[in-house]
């Protein structure tokens, strides 16, 4: 609206809306935002999506700590029904046009409208944000199969929000062989602690047992209380074309999810930007392939990430990683810092010589 493009945002949920996702909000998803929205904005962002700020990051080995470590800042977490309202309405203050409980039923691709179930729109160009389970995506695969294949399956993510009275636990935990070539995680925010995992495709395991018995493992008092839900985390599984004339994919839509960790808001706001920013320089460059080589980067990070979860998913390699990180717990804590919370491509090698460096 801003850059004078009339904006419509349709979402088939009803706001506020309940959202899967254990809320981490890195260093880099901050910086992006901050420079979307002026310092009043974000904090004012930041108090509506009720942060909360952890000390520890802990890593665990079935049951057993094998290292606890505490980074330079804080831990932000976010609550995301809250957060993804305060953005809405922010939209919707400086100009957006906003729809909610309209479902996408078809897009006529070659006349540029999207027909919802109560109104047709034309459009110029359409940026399709709408998560793993992509209604865009499944659209499009009728008329470009072979682009769309390989997504078809995703990991499964499941998850529950604990009151701090049943489970009393703090900082950012994440749990080694619970899941097979996977991780699950234990997440402190505020009132409330997250708990959760992801199920990698072709294993052959009953995902919902593996969660019923890491939540008695975890000893939580009244698990009755706490039903599970699910939903597909496009993990290593990013589009290599994410754009279709004028259509572009972004975030979780465009299977931009970091595998190492599952962190997906930062890859959907910066996405998110390149796509504005593409469609805004229209008049200088063709908007698909500006939009397509902005988000290289991302995709680089991506590559790093599923690097290090392959080798999390050997054997050997795992077991010396455990062995390793057990013992130096000053190496987890800076590989947390540059890897996780910044968007950083150096090499292992170099991570480990800046560690020894640093030292």
């Amino acid at each position: 609206m801003q850059a004078g493009v009339d904006c419509l945002l349709v979402d088939r949920q009803k706001f506020p809306r309940e959202k899967l996702c254990a809320g981490l909000f890195t260093q880099k998803s901050q910086q992006c935002l901050k420079e979307l929205l002026r310092e009043d904005r974000y904090n004012a962002c930041m108090e509506a999506a009720k942060v909360s700020h952890e000390t520890d990051f802990a890593l665990y080995k079935g049951k057993h700590e094998m290292v606890r470590c505490q980074p330079a800042k804080p831990i932000v977490l976010v609550n995301r029904p809250s957060f993804d309202e305060w953005l809405v309405e922010h939209y919707v203050s400086i100009g957006g046009r906003f729809r909610d409980g309209e479902e996408l039923v078809d897009i006529d691709y070659e006349n540029k409208k999207a027909k919802f179930q109560d109104m047709e729109v034309d459009y110029d160009f359409l940026i399709a944000a709408d998560g793993a389970n992509s209604t865009v995506g499944h659209i499009l695969s009728r008329i470009f199969p072979i682009s769309f294949e390989k997504r078809e399956k995703n990991p499964m993510c499941l998850e529950i929000n604990v009151d701090r009275a049943d489970l009393d636990m703090k900082g950012v935990n994440i749990y080694f062989g619970i899941v097979p070539k996977s991780y699950a995680w234990v997440f402190s925010k505020g009132e409330q602690v997250c708990v959760g995992m992801v199920k990698l495709p072709g294993e052959q395991f009953n995902v919902n047992n593996a969660m019923r018995k890491f939540i008695g493992e975890l000893n939580i008092n009244n698990p009755q209380k706490y039903p599970l839900r699910g939903a597909m985390l496009p993990i290593g599984n990013y589009m290599q074309t994410p754009y279709f004339s004028d259509i572009l994919f972004v975030g979780d839509a465009a299977g931009l999810v970091e595998p190492l960790t599952g962190e997906g808001i930062y890859y959907a706001l910066q996405s998110g930007v390149y796509a504005a920013e593409s469609v805004i320089a229209i008049e200088s460059h063709p908007v698909g392939p500006l939009y397509a080589e902005k988000i290289e980067h991302l995709k680089r990070l991506i590559d790093k990430g599923a690097f290090y979860q392959r080798l999390l998913e050997n054997k050997w390699t795992s077991n010396l990683f455990f062995r390793y990180a057990h013992n130096h717990a000053g190496f987890i804590k800076h590989f947390y810092e540059t890897q996780i919370e910044n968007a950083c491509l150096d090499s292992f090698l170099k991570i480990v010589l800046k560690y020894k460096w640093n030292k």
